[in-house]
């Protein structure tokens, strides 16, 4: 039984830590709304009002710290998708833009894929340990 509850232990440990291991940068956000500053997420994009900004966000931002990703340029009623290639330290370029309407995909609620993986993990580890108490229960009444 000592097998068995050092199992539960373990993949407790591991659904718990899977969040605080997996975080990955790549999807950035800049607005024709907003003149200064910014962070790059969707809640407080970069300013990109110019083509100079915009120019300033890929070159300083996405291109030299992050080496590439993907751009959502927001607008009032629409945005721009432009997709952001690193090839090297002197080649980074902007190798596709696409205009849509409405909204920027996945800007719903921010939960991020490992949050899911882990709280499907510890649920799982979860349901297992309650087995595994209910049939000790089972074994020691029967007995």
């Amino acid at each position: 039984m000592k097998k068995y509850r050092l199992i539960a232990a373990l993949a407790i440990m591991i659904a718990l830590l899977i969040p605080g291991v997996v975080t990955a940068a790549g999807t950035f956000y800049c607005s024709s709304s907003v003149t200064t500053g910014g962070t790059g997420t969707l809640t407080d994009p970069w300013a990109c009002s110019d083509d100079t900004q915009l120019q300033s966000v890929i070159d300083d931002q996405i291109c030299d710290i992050y080496n590439g990703g993907d751009l959502y340029q927001l607008f009032p009623a629409s945005y721009r998708y432009h997709v952001i290639t690193w090839y090297s330290m002197d080649d980074c370029r902007v190798t596709a833009t696409y205009d849509y309407a409405g909204y920027p995909p996945s800007t719903g609620i921010e939960v991020g894929t490992p949050y899911i993986v882990g709280g499907v993990a510890l649920l799982g580890a979860g349901l297992v340990a309650a087995g595994l108490l209910i049939r000790r229960k089972r074994a020691t009444t029967a007995a």
